[in-house]
């Protein structure tokens, strides 16, 4: 009996261990099944349902994300479209509200980014978007305390190609002039860039984006123009710090730039001064300008300087010709730079000194001026050569503009006979004067007011001898 219950209860044990040995290979297979299951269910679900899956909680998600990595920093992103086939994220628009910005753009399409990679934290930014490209539209970024806004109708930036390029990108005032201008108890300008077309080419993406410099080959800006208009019926502001110069400007920007040309073709600049509420201003315009700037950098050995050469048409009469040395690192505020004006009607500039200076120039014809300066430590000294004929100038009235009435006309009579050589030829008989610039930086000088009243010290001393 024993034997039998013994053998009753051994018997089972053989199909067990069988058992046992064929479920691993079974469980294995049906946690295979099962996760291709879940997986072919996922995919479905992501390419029925995908789009609203992105604009539910992928939308919300990021939105998040950037309130939390910004406080004070609201993004709010329109519909969004993913292409599988073609891995490009599309945005029909977004808006990125800050404490004293609002960046607005329309459709943006982003392409070849490693999105997986960017998901489980494998790589570097730099890695993920090396084979990245934004296409976006209608930019708009307003900045309400400044009262300016810039807009771009088009921005395609490539990484693979290091390049960067845009169309119709304008800065302008969001209100208008007596708005701007009524702001501010004192002299303020209005600024009104425009630029058709623009090219960055030998961008070194990877290091901007890891922030560590800002690197490229070229710039270039195609039919620039670029407006200011200052209003001269208020007193200029208290002073308060000294304008940076270039090389302190460059100076204060921590990440490395490095530019290595700059170009402009077919730019229009017009400098503008009014007098008077709602009077017309005085212009002064260069037109058909063409620039170009080598060795842009704000680190850089002793003899490192950035190029300047440029040439425009001034006033619609004469070539004016700049030629400019800036030193990158100099121990104190030190460049050259030198010129020339071809033959040209004076009276051209009455557009601008009957309303800016109340003075006329009645006749005259300059026949060739060139000039070359060097500053040391803020001082200016140099040489400007003129050579014109029948110079004669007559004095404004200073509330109607006009040259006539007694007071007038005598004091141009004395400015003509005393004060003003009327003729600088260049012959045997009577040598030409040679004008000497002697002009020290005042605190308030900004760069290029410091360049004009420097040379403007030159021609006076020519005129005036």
């Amino acid at each position: 009996m024993s034997s039998r219950v013994s053998s009753i209860h051994q018997t089972p044990q053989p199909r067990l261990e069988h058992r046992k040995k064929r479920s691993l290979p079974t469980v294995l297979a049906v946690i295979g099944t099962s996760l291709g299951a879940i997986l072919l269910v996922c995919a479905v679900l992501i390419f029925v349902f995908g789009r609203t899956i992105l604009n539910g909680y992928g939308k919300h998600k990021l939105e998040q994300l950037v309130a939390e990595a910004h406080p004070g920093c609201a993004l709010q992103i329109g519909d969004l479209d993913y292409s599988t086939g073609a891995n490009c994220l599309i945005a029909q628009s977004a808006t990125l509200t800050t404490s004293n910005s609002i960046f607005k753009v329309g459709r943006i399409s982003l392409t070849g980014v490693g999105w997986v990679r960017l998901i489980l934290g494998t790589a570097e930014l730099p890695e993920i978007l090396a084979k990245a490209s934004l296409d976006a539209t209608n930019l708009d970024i307003e900045f309400p305390l400044s009262k300016y806004g810039i807009r771009c109708a088009r921005l395609h930036a490539s990484v693979p190609r290091s390049e960067l390029f845009g169309e119709r990108a304008e800065l302008q005032s969001l209100v208008k002039d007596e708005s701007l201008f009524a702001a501010s108890d004192f002299r303020t300008t209005r600024y009104h860039v425009i630029a058709p077309e623009f090219k960055v080419s030998g961008l070194v993406y990877g290091e901007l984006l890891q922030g560590k410099s800002c690197r490229a080959s070229a710039i270039h800006f195609s039919r620039p123009s670029f407006e200011a208009l200052v209003n001269r019926d208020k007193p200029s502001p208290p002073f308060g710090e000294s304008p940076p110069m270039v090389h302190e400007a460059l100076a204060a920007i921590r990440c490395p730039i490095q530019l290595d040309r700059l170009t402009i073709a077919g730019g229009h600049v017009s400098y503008c001064e009014r007098m008077a509420v709602g009077a017309d201003p005085g212009v002064l315009t260069f037109s058909a300008i063409n620039i170009t700037v080598d060795g842009i950098a704000n680190h850089g050995g002793p003899a490192a300087a950035i190029q300047l050469r440029g040439q425009g048409d001034f006033m619609n009469a004469g070539i004016i010709k700049v030629q400019m040395s800036i030193p990158i690192s100099p121990p104190d505020f030190s460049f050259q730079y030198s010129g020339s004006l071809s033959a040209m009607d004076l009276t051209r500039l009455n557009a601008f000194l009957d309303v800016a200076e109340r003075t006329r120039i009645k006749s005259g014809h300059a026949q060739e001026v060139w000039f070359e300066i060097s500053v040391t430590g803020g001082e200016a000294r140099g040489r400007v050569h003129a050579i014109y004929e029948d110079l004669t100038i007559a004095v404004l009235d200073e509330q109607t503009g006009s040259e006539k009435g007694l007071k007038n006309r005598v004091t141009s009579f004395l400015a003509n006979v005393l004060a003003v050589r009327n003729a600088n030829p260049r012959n045997t008989r009577s040598p030409m004067y040679v004008g000497k610039v002697n002009y020290t930086r005042k605190p308030e000088d900004k760069f290029v007011p410091f360049v004009w009243q420097a040379l403007r010290t030159g021609i006076l001393d020519v005129i005036n001898h």
